[in-house]
């Protein structure tokens, strides 16, 4: 997978076997902390800081923080902090093969399998036993909707877990702070 939907190297001819490298999800450049971010110039980061209503009005919308890089950046840095970045690294994996073309889709989705589906993945995501005999069974021929439930099964995890501990953590804190 490439572009800014991954959260591995570009430049890494390692990726496969490292996938817990942190890069950017929207701009491909190292992430290594809030503070860092948060010190960044927008330039630097090609994408905008959200100006101070548009990031107060992230905590009544997980979608917006999505649609936004630097919001997206933001909830990436706080989820590795908390050691659960794979489910967000599988949503984006998988919002990047939805709009992939049929000759690129099987080596899609079976790269997406061994990084996050597989019970061998070091980065498995948790998904429950019918979930993944789903996918399972649509891997021999797989659509666009081969993670659909995956995918709306950790966007809920993530909704309803990571995202109201996102919106209390030092990580948005800090973000209402600097403006």
């Amino acid at each position: 997978m490439g572009g800014c939907s991954s959260a591995v190297s570009p430049e890494d001819p390692n990726a496969q076997q490292n996938a817990k490298t942190n890069w950017c999800v929207c701009c491909g450049s190292r992430q290594d902390s809030t503070a860092a971010l948060l010190s960044k110039k927008e330039q630097d980061l090609d994408c905008a800081r959200p100006t101070i209503e548009e990031a107060k009005k992230w905590p009544t919308s997980f979608e917006t923080v999505l649609k936004h890089k630097f919001g997206l950046q933001l909830f990436q840095d706080f989820l590795r902090s908390q050691y659960g970045e794979e489910n967000l690294s599988f949503w984006l994996a998988v919002e990047d093969y939805k709009k992939s073309d049929e000759s690129t889709r099987a080596e899609k989705a079976r790269l997406i399998y061994e990084d996050y589906v597989s019970t061998l993945s070091p980065t498995e995501i948790s998904l429950d036993a019918k979930v993944r005999a789903e996918i399972d069974k649509s891997m021999s021929n797989p659509d666009k909707d081969t993670f659909k439930c995956a995918q709306d099964h950790i966007f809920t995890l993530m909704y309803h877990d990571c995202f109201p501990r996102f919106i209390k953590s030092k990580h948005y804190k800090q973000l209402l702070k600097k403006h």
